[in-house]
């Protein structure tokens, strides 16, 4: 198994064995005694350290920023009057969020903090197609207000402002609070 995880992380090999020792232990009884008497518990370890080792969604992933683009990203504020637009943007952008109703900036927070619906749903005990129906509502919302009709593009600035790998409405979004959080005092 640690050849495993060598060759899925090399320089985190023992931080995955670790975070797969960590979830075992803290595993409830019942999935532990079901593991254990089906007699799959090598499978179990060696298909989540596949899994924490191979998806950037897994919290292991995340943690050690695995699938980070880690390529050059020429800044905006080099180009001429890019500043300004950036400005207006934010400024668009927080008084968006700030005209939320209540129920929808609330989800919105509890998913980018959880990064996921499934998450929310358990956090909160609200259904996670409501979860989902509502984070997708609330960005298609504030993508309108700033930009208009949304089918129009968006001048070629994305939400995020970031570097995404995908364009996932998610990620453009959690890279946008994250940029509004640092900027106020």
């Amino acid at each position: 198994m640690k050849d495993l995880a060598q060759k899925l992380t090399s320089e985190y090999a023992e931080d995955l064995i670790q975070e797969v020792a960590l979830l075992l232990l803290e595993m409830s009884e019942e999935k532990w005694d079901e593991i254990n008497k089906g007699g799959y518990l090598r499978f179990y370890v060696v298909r989540t350290i596949i899994t924490m080792g191979t998806s950037p969604r897994s919290s292991f992933a995340r943690k050690y920023e695995l699938f980070q683009n880690k390529g050059e990203i020429t800044e905006l504020a080099d180009e001429p009057n890019t500043s300004d637009e950036k400005e207006k943007l934010f400024n668009e952008l927080e008084k968006a969020l700030d005209g939320l109703y209540w129920y929808d900036a609330e989800i919105l927070k509890a998913y980018v903090n959880e990064g996921s619906y499934r998450k929310v749903q358990q956090k909160t005990g609200i259904p996670f197609r409501s979860v989902g129906n509502t984070v997708k509502k609330v960005i298609e919302q504030i993508k309108k207000e700033i930009y208009g009709n949304t089918n129009s593009g968006n001048s070629g600035y994305r939400i995020g402002g970031g570097a995404c790998r995908t364009n996932d409405d998610r990620c453009e979004y959690k890279k946008t609070v994250q940029n509004i959080k640092k900027r106020k005092p």
